[in-house]
């Protein structure tokens, strides 16, 4: 569908679109350093599975309970910390490209962390392993063994490109399964058919030409997300959205880059003046978003599902509102199936937490949390940013100040999801001329849930899938499974009985 461009901004139609699909980006493979303050590892929780509740929810008006919910907890994981990397304050892309540098030639970074081009995405991590396995190849020599860590996207890739290069490979995961945070589920309760899949890390792709080559070998179906046109006001209707917010994010980073220091998105927008914006409705006598209120969504709906962070944590000059115009691709197969046709022609040992790493000129010696370990000639790591800002592994001896930099600089953003099932699909309309919104989201508060996906459109399936970010996530991680239920359910109050579009 054609673009509806606004003049001075951004395509209404294409807004949100690539903050989703940096949602949905949500992968292994981060490339980092032992921060300098280490968090004490902890034991994992189970794999996420269906959720059982045992007090009676307590439901909006016309919200009626689900049958099934599931939900993901990424920063509670301790083999992920988080979802993906973004650029915190202080953040440049020379961070990515230090990180991506071998050390003595022995150890390689690999992961979306290490992407300069699409940090925070699965293309981002492809690309970053092959890479970082192509930089291994030019320095080994024939025969040699090489070790990766961590059975994500990027370390199948790399593990996969040395196999095909002739080397001696093995990969280790922490996890008893591989895959990352690629997390596909099978829940006949959800999907409403037998082996149903749902994903609970990515579920969104980008156009990308060498991602697009696997999904189709791997035989992983995709269709296009229509990203949306409007959003439900507090007042019950649905209004056009606005570039307003995207408007004022541009100009605050404009103003950014003239500082003489780099400053969160937040205190450029106010010290700028792009932020200060009316709290009047646009249209007199109409009730409906404010141009203030249009800023929070842009940054509640946009930015925090994109970066997995508060506005006020991420780089006000590194932050690139054009990302947010960029198309998605919904993931309507099963992902992991991708992993698992890259895991078949290499040799994975799951379960195997590597605790040290340690290296010379000459070896690489790998420690394991049973206290066995394993003598290789290099080694790639693509554990995630956020746990190696823990002390789950410890390198000796300590990584180059530059790697150790940009892994304190970098930030580690969260975002999760939650499925839920219905009897009925009561936010779709079914009024005629109303058009059909596979995207749900809310202006003029700050919402629980940054968007709603209705992922069960396409097979007629009263399904949902929920977008939460930054604080919100990180929140909601603390809360049992009632009271969670109770708090996304109370986010879907205003696509109750969805009123007719307002005037724009």
């Amino acid at each position: 569908m054609d673009s509806e461009a606004t003049p001075g901004g951004m395509a209404r139609r294409t807004f949100l679109a690539a903050a989703l699909a940096g949602t949905a980006s949500v992968v292994l493979a981060s490339c980092t350093a032992p921060e300098p303050t280490p968090v004490p590892s902890t034991t994992p929780p189970p794999s996420p599975s269906p959720t059982a509740t045992t007090a009676p929810p307590t439901l909006p008006p016309g919200v009626p309970a689900p049958t099934a919910m599931r939900r993901s907890r990424w920063a509670a994981d301790p083999f992920a910390r988080g979802a993906f990397s973004f650029d915190a304050v202080g953040s440049t892309s020379n961070l990515r490209a230090d990180l991506s540098a071998p050390v003595a030639d022995r150890i390689w970074f690999a992961g979306e962390a290490c992407s300069m081009d699409a940090p925070g995405t699965l293309h981002g991590a492809l690309a970053s392993g092959l890479a970082a396995a192509d930089s291994v190849a030019r320095t080994a020599e024939d025969g040699e063994r090489i070790a990766v860590v961590g059975a994500g996207l990027a370390g199948l890739a790399a593990a996969n490109r040395l196999v095909e290069r002739g080397y001696d490979v093995v990969v280790i995961e922490a996890r008893d399964r591989i895959g990352g945070r690629i997390r596909s589920a099978d829940d006949e309760a959800l999907t409403g058919r037998p082996r149903g899949t749902i994903e609970l890390g990515a579920m969104l792709v980008a156009d990308d030409e060498a991602l697009a080559e696997l999904l189709d070998e791997a035989g992983v179906e995709v269709g296009p997300l229509q990203p949306p046109v409007d959003a439900r006001t507090l007042e019950g209707v649905w209004a056009p959205i606005q570039p307003t917010g995207i408007d004022a994010i541009t100009a605050a980073r404009a103003w950014a880059e003239t500082w003489p220091f780099d400053v969160g998105l937040t205190t450029a927008l106010a010290a700028s003046g792009a932020g200060d914006l009316s709290t009047e409705p646009d249209t007199e006598g109409v009730p409906g978003p404010a141009p203030a209120d249009w800023l929070g969504y842009t940054l509640q709906s946009g930015v925090q599902p994109l970066t997995g962070a508060p506005a006020r944590l991420v780089s006000a000059r590194a932050f690139d509102p054009a990302r947010l115009s960029q198309p998605a691709s919904l993931v309507t197969g099963r992902l992991a199936d991708v992993v698992d046709e890259l895991a078949a022609s290499v040799d994975v040992a799951i379960s195997s937490v590597v605790t040290r790493i340690a290296y010379d000129d000459r070896r690489v010696s790998l420690r394991l949390e049973t206290g066995e370990s394993l003598r290789v000639d290099r080694v790639v790591v693509t554990a995630p940013l956020g746990v190696l800002q823990t002390d789950t592994i410890r390198f000796s001896p300590r990584l180059p100040r530059t790697h150790q930099h940009a892994v304190s600089v970098l930030g580690m953003g969260v975002v999760d999801l939650v499925w839920l099932r219905f009897d009925e699909a009561f936010w779709r309309t079914g009024a005629a001329g109303d058009p059909v919104r596979e995207v749900l989201t809310v202006v003029g508060e700050t919402p629980v849930v940054a968007a709603w996906i209705d992922a069960g459109l396409a097979g007629d399936e009263p399904v949902l899938a929920g977008v939460i970010a930054g604080e919100q996530a990180r929140r909601l991680e603390e809360l049992d499974d009632d009271e969670f239920r109770d708090e996304v359910l109370a986010a879907l109050a205003p696509f109750v009985a969805a009123a007719p579009t307002g005037g724009g």
